[in-house]
C-alpha cells in the first residue's frame, strides 16, 4: 500500500523539533516496517533540504512552501498555495491512503477521492482547530481523553456522525528509549556538576504559554526564599531557522525578567538536545517543570521525564488535569508560584524520584507499541465515507448542559483553559454539585438568575450534551 503523509511542520534528517514530529517519525517508520511505501510530504525549511530517508520505504520530501517560521503557515500567496496543491496532488495521484498529521491541511477537496485519516495533535493552533471542523476526513484520531472530549464538545455539536469516525489513541512513550540513564557524559559536555549543583529542567520551546515566566518566578522563590543558591535551570536554545521575531522578543523579555528577579545566573541556556539524548537530559534533572498555560492535547515532556525517573511538576491545565491521577503526578494551579515552589523544594530536599506505581500506570496507559499499531490499523483500514452532514440545532427546555471539558471548578472560581486564567463563578459549583448535567429550567428553579446562565454560556463554561429540535 502507498501511504502519503502530510506535515505542516518542516522535518529534518537528524533533528526532532517537537512531540508531534516525534510521533510522526515513529508512525511512518512502523508503517514502513510493515511493508508499506510511505511518502512524507512536509513544509520546506528556511534552508531548503533535499529529500531524505527515515527508514527503508520511508521517504521525506520537504518541498511545500508554507510560511516559516510559525505562526501563520498559511500567510502565503495564492501562487504558493496553488503550488502546494500541485505538489501534493502529484504525490496523491497513485496513493492508497492520505494521512494528515495534526489536521492542518485546509483544502479538503484535494483528498475527496482518497481515504483520509487525520490525527489531531492539539486543540489550540488555528489551523488544527479549523481543520477539525472543515476537514472531510474519514477517520479522526485524538491523542488523549481530554483532546477527544474537546472535539466532541465542539465539532461534535454540529456533526452528529463524528463519533462514528473518532478514535482515541493515547500518545505512547517509548520505554526502550525513555528510561533512567547515566547523565554524566551530557553533564560534562554542558559544563555542569550534578554533585555540586541542583539541576531543574525546562525543556520546552521558547514561546509564550510554555511556562518560562512561571519557571523564572519559581526559581526566584527557590533561590531567595528557600535558599537553594546552587540552583541551575536548563533551558534549550531554539533551532535558528525556526525562530520567529515574536519568539526572539519573548526570549529577550524572559532574560530581562531573570535579571529583574536576580536569578539570571541560575539559568543555563543549552543547545537543542537531539531526541536520542533526551533521556540523558531528563535523567540529569531533579525535576522537570511544565508550568505553562498552553492547552496541551498530550504534553510529551512531562511523561517522558517521568519515564526517565525524574518527577514532573505540571500546571493543572488541559491534558495534565486528567491524564494521570492526582496521586501519580505533581500538579499545581496555573500561576500559583508559592505552591509550585513548595512542591519543587520538597522534591529537591527529599531526593524523591518517580514511584513504581506511577511507572506502572505509564506503561499501561501510554503504551508506545499499542499507539503505533493502532495508528497503522486505522490508516490502512480507512475507507472513503460520505462527508459528515452539518446539523446545527436550537436548544430546547430539555437540552442538557454540562461543565465544558476545558474548565475546572475550584470553589466559587472556574479555570478556563482557553482563557488561561481563573474567573469568578459564584453559584456554578453548587449548581453542578448534585448532577453532572442540568437543564436551564432546572437551573432557574434552583435560584440561578438568567443573566448568570447566559454568561456561563457566553463564556463557554457550559456546553450542551444533547440537543433536540423544537416542536
Amino acid at each position: 500500500m502507498k501511504i502519503v503523509m502530510f506535515s505542516i511542520n518542516p522535518l529534518f534528517p537528524e533533528k526532532v523539533t517537537g512531540g508531534a514530529s516525534k510521533h510522526l517519525y515513529y508512525i511512518a517508520r512502523h508503517l514502513g516496517a510493515l511493508g508499506h511505501e510511505v511518502e512524507v510530504v512536509c513544509a520546506q525549511a528556511v534552508d531548503p533540504l533535499p529529500a531524505f530517508s527515515w527508514a527503508d520505504r520511508v521517504r521525506v520530501h520537504p518541498v511545500l512552501p508554507f510560511h516559516l517560521p510559525f505562526p501563520q503557515p498559511y500567510a502565503i500567496s495564492g501562487a504558493d498555495l496553488a503550488l502546494i496543491l500541485d505538489k501534493l496532488s502529484a504525490f496523491l495521484a497513485q496513493a492508497d491512503r492520505f494521512y494528515i498529521h495534526d489536521g492542518e491541511f485546509l483544502v479538503p477537496d484535494l483528498y475527496r477521492d482518497i481515504p483520509t485519516v487525520v490525527s489531531l495533535r492539539d486543540n489550540i493552533y488555528p489551523e488544527s482547530v479549523l481543520g477539525s471542523f472543515i476537514g472531510k476526513y474519514d477517520e479522526l484520531i485524538c491523542v488523549s481523553p481530554f483532546s477527544a472530549e474537546v472535539v466532541r464538545a465542539t465539532v461534535g455539536r454540529f456533526y452528529p456522525d463524528l463519533n462514528e469516525r473518532l478514535h482515541q489513541v493515547n500518545n505512547g512513550v517509548d520505554f526502550e528509549m525513555f528510561k533512567p540513564v547515566d547523565p554524566r557524559p551530557l553533564a560534562e559536555e554542558l559544563g555542569l556538576d550534578p554533585a555540586r549543583q541542583t539541576l531543574l529542567l525546562h525543556p520546552h520551546r521558547p514561546e509564550p504559554g510554555k511556562g518560562l515566566p512561571e519557571t523564572i518566578r519559581v526559581t526566584e522563590a527557590l533561590v531567595h526564599r528557600y535558599g537553594i543558591h546552587d540552583l541551575k535551570v536548563l533551558v534549550p536554545e531554539w533551532i535558528g531557522s525556526m525562530v520567529s521575531q515574536g519568539e526572539t522578543d519573548f526570549y529577550h523579555a524572559m532574560v530581562q525578567l531573570m535579571v529583574d528577579l536576580d536569578v539570571r545566573e541560575n539559568f543555563v541556556f543549552i543547545p537543542w538536545t537531539p531526541a536520542a539524548r533526551m533521556p540523558e537530559l531528563y535523567s540529569l534533572g531533579q525535576a522537570t517543570l511544565c508550568l505553562g498555560n498552553i492547552v496541551e492535547a498530550f504534553g510529551n515532556v512531562a511523561y517522558e521525564s517521568l519515564a526517565c525517573g525524574t518527577p514532573s511538576v505540571v500546571a493543572r491545565v488541559g491534558v495534565h488535569r486528567t491524564l494521570l491521577p492526582d496521586d501519580l503526578l505533581d500538579k499545581v494551579d496555573f500561576g500559583d508560584i508559592p505552591a509550585a515552589a513548595e512542591c519543587i523544594a520538597n522534591i529537591i530536599q527529599s531526593g524523591r524520584r518517580v514511584s513504581p506505581k506511577t511507572m506502572a500506570y505509564l506503561r499501561s496507559e501510554l503504551n508506545f507499541e499499542a499507539q503505533v499499531s493502532r495508528y497503522a490499523e486505522i490508516i490502512t483500514g480507512a475507507a472513503k465515507r460520505p462527508p459528515m452532514a452539518f446539523k446545527a440545532l436550537q436548544p430546547t427546555p430539555a437540552t442538557l448542559y454540562r461543565l465544558a471539558p476545558w474548565c475546572e471548578l475550584r470553589g466559587d472560581r472556574i479555570y478556563h483553559d482557553f482563557r488561561g486564567q481563573f474567573e469568578p463563578a459564584p453559584g456554578l459549583g453548587e449548581l453542578l454539585a448534585g448532577a453532572d448535567q442540568i437543564t436551564k429550567d432546572d437551573a432557574l428553579k434552583q435560584g440561578i438568575v438568567e443573566a448568570d446562565w447566559r454568561r456561563w454560556l457566553e463564556r463557554t463554561c457550559l456546553v450542551p450534551t444533547r440537543l433536540e429540535e423544537e416542536g
